[in-house]
């Protein structure tokens, strides 16, 4: 046998890198689901299959949740209030009131800032996720709900006056920077959920659930205008785009699943031939298709399905789940590795105090983000041009992922990952 040699500092980084990616490689990811009648929010691991139904204790008449790398925010509606929620333990942190006979319905986090909508004041609302204080409001209009961001527009859409029959569906175009209204996009009936890819805005139009059918508008974000109507029929909602081939829609109803072609816009599955395993949510990753199936009256049962759309398992939550989010259980790192890179750190390794630089292919403009192993931002530094120094970085030794997202290039992120040594 062999003597084995010692491995040296740089070989050790170089393991720890590998176990330390192999490990993240492994981790499923975690669905969160808000359960309204019971007032509860469901934590699903997926690699494990423990489901807590009482993950965490919402407000009145919970809506929406948005799911970032420390907190999960509830809209109450019933409270007209946003709910702080620890990811890690589920405890309330805090209680953001958002405007008086708001109904707040729908929220986008961006950057420091929270955006929700507010149905039955025709507004949205901003609020500062640090001081926890609204800071502003804009009139859009009639019954806003879903909203969604690209580069630095805000997209909100307004379902219109139930009374009228939908009149006035549209969405609304808010820059981020002035807080305003640039324009308003008319839409089809009842628009409720926002998906982009591409610099492509896909807006769901539910119908008005008996004689007008739904479709899917689709949005340029560059000149802001309908291209393409995918008529899908029936009463589509919830969508997820799962490639540059397929976008997946759940049914308002929560009864059938819809697909399209993401680039041709060719319907491939519509209300006369729905997929099976349908529901009234629906998100997914590389590996998995989650469905949700509202199970009216009784408890929610959530379907996952292998990326064939094959079924795979399924688990049970509570009563009257109207929202379904996915959070990877690394807190967002898996997608830091999986996204594309087109920013390089060097020297990588670097040692602990020492100058890092930061270094694009192209020009950037945005916020460079550098998060620790558990998903939590640890510093950021404004990000202009092509290159960025950090004179000192002072954090501990260990494994380190950086984030750059280009506000003025529809969103798009670039990503990496760099060791610190002693």
């Amino acid at each position: 046998m062999k003597p084995i040699k010692r491995i040296n500092s740089l070989n050790k980084a170089f393991f720890a890198v590998v176990f330390v990616l192999s490990a993240y490689a492994a981790y499923a990811e975690t669905l969160y689901v808000v359960n309204s009648q019971s007032r509860t929010l469901s934590k699903i691991d997926t690699s494990t299959d423990a489901v807590n139904n009482s993950f965490a204790a919402l407000g009145s008449v919970p809506n929406k949740i948005v799911v970032d790398t420390d907190y999960i925010w509830s809209v109450n509606s019933g409270d007209n209030a946003v709910q702080k929620i620890s990811r890690t333990t589920g405890a309330t942190l805090a209680n953001i009131f958002v405007g008086a006979s708001s109904n707040p319905w729908d929220a986008v986090k961006h950057q420091e800032n929270l955006y929700v909508s507010g149905l039955f004041t025709g507004k949205v609302y901003r609020i500062n996720t640090i001081s926890g204080a609204v800071t502003g409001s804009v009139t859009v209009g009639t019954a806003p709900e879903a909203l969604h961001v690209v580069g630095n527009k805000l997209y909100v859409t307004n379902a219109g006056s139930y009374a009228q029959n939908y009149a006035g569906s549209s969405v609304s175009v808010i820059d981020i920077s002035s807080f305003s209204v640039q324009s308003t996009i008319p839409v089809n009936a009842n628009p409720q959920y926002l998906a982009s890819a591409n610099g492509m805005l896909h807006v769901s139009c539910t119908g008005n659930w008996t004689d007008v059918a739904g479709a899917v508008c689709i949005i340029d974000t560059v000149t802001d205008t309908v291209i393409h109507t995918v008529n899908t029929g029936g009463t589509p909602g919830c969508l997820w785009l799962a490639s540059t081939e397929l976008a997946l829609v759940a049914d308002s109803n929560g009864t059938n699943l819809f697909s399209y072609n993401t680039s041709t816009y060719q319907l491939l599955h519509g209300v006369s031939n729905p997929l099976s395993n349908g529901g009234s949510e629906v998100v997914g990753n590389s590996t998995f298709v989650a469905v949700l199936s509202p199970n009216w009256g009784e408890n929610g049962t959530v379907k996952l399905l292998h990326a064939d759309l094959s079924p795979w398992k399924q688990y049970s939550v509570a009563l009257m789940p109207t929202d379904m989010k996915l959070g990877s259980s690394a807190s967002g790192n898996e997608d830091l590795l999986t996204a594309v890179n087109s920013l390089i750190a060097y020297p990588n390794p670097v040692r602990q105090g020492s100058a890092l630089k930061f270094s694009g292919f192209i020009a950037m403009h945005g916020e460079l983000g550098i998060f620790n192993l558990k998903g939590q931002k640890v510093a950021s530094y404004p990000f202009v041009g092509k290159e960025i120094s950090v004179p000192e970085l002072n954090l501990p030794s260990g494994l380190y992922f950086y984030r750059v997202r280009d506000d003025k290039a529809g969103g798009d992120t670039s990503v990496g990952k760099f060791l610190i040594l002693k």
